[in-house]
């Protein structure tokens, strides 16, 4: 009975020490979330960035010095947007939560990033059904010229164009649909249905791009002799961005093409840039747009999370035993 007692308690003790080195599930289950909100809010930045006004005097604030502390002065940057506004209020509630994940206030950290989620939910949901009006806008523009034309390469093309568009349409239909509480289902549909229709509004730049380019100019109307395919396989490919920009500036400086273009639906509406388009497809900020995730590092309150966490004030007892706050 005594040897029995002693190999319980020896189990016990094993137990309650492997226990003290385990990483807790709360613990894991956060990290698993700052990983996602950072990489979601990545995302959602260069979108956000993108849609957000352009800076007229870029280049007077490159010339601005910076202020005492390091940070850059803000006085003659646009940032009085709702896109900096969704931004910068994710970014505070994710600092918010790494604060507290850092302090192992694992309750507090959670209900901060579960806010930032939500919030990049919202954030998400507006920045796809803008991303759904400006490929519908390209796609549209440029399907009365492709469609009486007899390029068989710019119809193939617009059709993908309009298949994505569909495509996106499902994808926030989907998100929309499913359980509001479902914030990282939500963002996984959005985010898919972005990049779904970031490669549709890349589909409408190059029907665009084939319908104007000549017969002559176009590789299955060229000869090509043995040499030719041999020097052609031995050249170094040009990446697919720089090719594509370039035959929009060429074609552009042809003045056979525009650069911006009007949405059919809206046409008193802002122009669409089809440098910026090009630029947003390849999850780049274009130029003289702000990386509003940046720009909001400088707003963050490092103060915020404990104000708004802060805990009751502890009572003094006096000499009665009765509970006096100060």
């Amino acid at each position: 009975m005594g040897t029995n007692r002693i190999i319980l308690i020896s189990l016990i003790a094993l137990v309650q020490l492997s226990h003290l080195g385990a990483v807790s599930p709360d613990q894991t289950n956060l990290g698993i979330l700052i990983d996602e909100n950072k990489k979601n809010l990545s995302f959602l930045n260069v979108a956000l960035s993108n849609m957000a006004p352009p800076q007229e005097n870029q280049e007077a604030d490159a010339n601005t010095p910076a202020t005492a502390n390091g940070t850059e002065p803000k006085s003659n940057k646009n940032l009085d947007n709702e896109y900096y506004k969704i931004i910068k209020g994710i970014n505070q509630l994710d600092f918010n939560g790494n604060m507290w994940y850092l302090q192992s206030n694992y309750s507090m950290a959670f209900r901060q990033l579960r806010a930032a989620q939500a919030k990049m939910k919202d954030g998400y949901e507006f920045a796809i059904q803008k991303y759904l009006e400006d490929t519908r806008a390209i796609l549209e523009s440029a399907a009365p010229s492709i469609i009486r034309s007899d390029d068989s390469v710019a119809k193939a093309l617009l059709r993908l164009g309009f298949r994505d568009l569909r495509t996106g349409e499902d994808k926030l239909l989907m998100g929309k649909n499913s359980s509001p509480y479902q914030y990282r289902y939500k963002i996984l549909l959005y985010s898919e249905g972005i990049t779904i229709l970031r490669r549709g509004k890349r589909f409408g730049i190059l029907a665009i791009l084939a319908s104007k380019t000549p017969d002559e100019d176009k590789a299955e109307y060229k000869y090509w002799s043995l040499d030719d395919l041999k020097e052609a396989r031995a050249e170094e490919k040009e990446p697919n961005y720089e090719k594509v920009r370039g035959t929009i500036s060429n074609f552009i400086d042809n003045k056979r093409m525009e650069r911006t273009i009007v949405p059919p639906a809206n046409p008193t509406g802002p122009a669409l840039d089809l440098f910026e388009q090009h630029d947003d497809n390849y999850g780049i900020i274009t130029d003289k747009r702000l990386d509003l995730l940046y720009e909001s590092n400088f707003d963050i309150k490092e103060t915020d999370s404990t104000d708004k966490e802060k805990l009751p004030p502890v009572p003094k007892f006096d000499s009665e035993g009765n509970a006096v706050y100060e």
